[in-house]
């Protein structure tokens, strides 16, 4: 029987260039060579970094591998489409329809659907590097599907990683408790926290250095009928895993109201980056952050504007609901990730709560779709395969593919519960 020994170093370098990240933790513990190996694999996966964008997303409930090629954008060159590869192998992921996902330190959060029960959902944490797997348990009351999530850690503490819920009152209006998951003692507690704010269960946030951002709204006072509030414009609010506390409102660029498209990205773990669309608006504005004084204070500078009406004319507003995207500054670039469905979908017939077609039919074929913006008026559009086939009107973000907003990076943070809490 043939061995690793038995082979060339040359052709085993080139069997370890062609092993996925996914998988390079379990090879490189065979033996020294190929762990020796996989280390320098690491590297030339960083640099490969440099020229595409390597991350996860979410694509008709699966969880895949994404790698979405830069290098000749801008440049004239051929276009390289990206490549998606849905997590196969001994995954449990791939036996489970995977809503949602959130990365923090090399760490990916998924939440899970129910087959059977739709509204029942499940949370499991995977290190994909190290192959590792931890369902985490459910807490005193189940989870919903219109709970939200953030993944962070302890700065003081040897980055103990933690889980951040927020539980809704089961009518997606507000937020009514808050509960954190503590990896190292493997339980669930409540926080207790009162905001004078409410935050929305469809907007994500996004988590940088540890600490977890998202957009709020103050409170809306109880008025008569004779009375009018005009609706207040969102602002941002960060969540710091080490205090275990909301910090004070911060500033977005933009007034951003129900019904326009805000989404939150982050940038090397270095930087925030917020695209806005109002309702009635073809103009994307994106902005990044230049100074973060965690959770304390923020700036912001304009990265990209760019009219679509030109392209789309105004049929093309990204969801509110499930709208996601990362950039590349060196390129100047954003790619946001939408289901593009303008072509069939036309009205919403409320009497029988279905989706009309233009042909009058109810069967409606929606596609994953890539924009690319950039400077100086860049626009392309790449198709991504077929996304969810006759999508629910009632939850239509669910479908949208959805994309982690930083390339991942290996990490060698434990998971297991022996290792709970442990970062080597």
């Amino acid at each position: 029987m043939t061995t690793i020994s038995d082979l060339s170093l040359d052709l085993v370098e080139k069997i370890v260039y062609r092993v996925p990240i996914t998988s390079i933790g379990a090879v490189r513990s065979t033996c020294k060579l190929l762990n020796r190996l996989c280390k320098n694999r690491i590297w030339l996966y960083l640099e490969e970094k440099r020229h595409q964008f390597l991350g996860f997303m979410v694509k008709n409930y699966k969880l895949c591998l994404i790698k979405f090629y830069l290098h000749g954008i801008l440049d004239e060159e051929e276009f390289v489409d990206p490549s998606i590869k849905e997590i196969i192998g001994d995954s449990l992921l791939n036996q489970v329809d995977v809503t949602e996902v959130f990365h923090c330190d090399g760490l990916l959060l998924c939440v899970t659907k129910d087959k059977e029960e739709v509204d029942r959902t499940s949370l499991v944490v995977w290190n994909p590097y190290l192959g590792q797997i931890r369902w985490i348990q459910r807490p005193r009351n189940n989870y919903d599907r219109l709970d939200s999530y953030a993944l962070g850690y302890d700065k003081k503490k040897n980055r103990k990683h933690k889980i951040l819920r927020f539980l809704d009152d089961n009518m997606g209006n507000n937020v009514f408790t808050y509960e954190i998951y503590d990896f190292s003692s493997d339980s669930w507690r409540v926080l207790n926290i009162t905001p004078d704010y409410d935050t929305t269960f469809f907007q994500r946030g996004v988590s940088l250095k540890g600490n977890a951002y998202f957009f709020a709204t103050e409170k809306l006072r109880v008025v008569t009928e004779e009375e009018y509030t005009p609706e207040p414009h969102k602002f941002l609010i960060c969540f710091d895993f080490t205090i275990e506390s909301f910090g004070p409102p911060l500033p977005l660029p933009f007034n951003l109201y129900t019904g326009d498209t805000g989404t939150l990205s982050s940038l090397r773990d270095e930087k925030l980056a917020a695209l806005y669309q109002c309702c009635d608006m073809a103009e994307v504005e994106i902005w990044v952050t230049t100074k973060i004084e965690e959770p304390n204070a923020l700036s912001w500078i304009p990265f990209l504007r760019i009219d679509l009406e030109p392209f789309t004319g105004f049929d093309l507003q990204f969801q509110h609901d499930g709208a996601s995207f990362f950039i590349e500054e060196e390129k100047k670039i954003a790619v946001v990730f939408h289901l593009d469905s303008s072509d069939q979908m036309t009205y919403y017939d409320s009497d029988h709560e279905d989706l009309i077609g233009e042909n009058g039919s109810s069967e409606i074929t929606c596609n994953d779709t890539a924009y690319i913006i950039g400077e100086n008026g860049y626009f392309q559009k790449v198709g991504l395969g077929e996304g969810v086939s006759d999508p629910s009107p009632l939850n239509f973000g669910e479908y949208c593919p959805l994309v982690c907003s930083s390339s991942y990076v290996p990490s060698l943070v434990q998971i297991s519960h022996q290792f709970a809490g442990d970062n080597n």
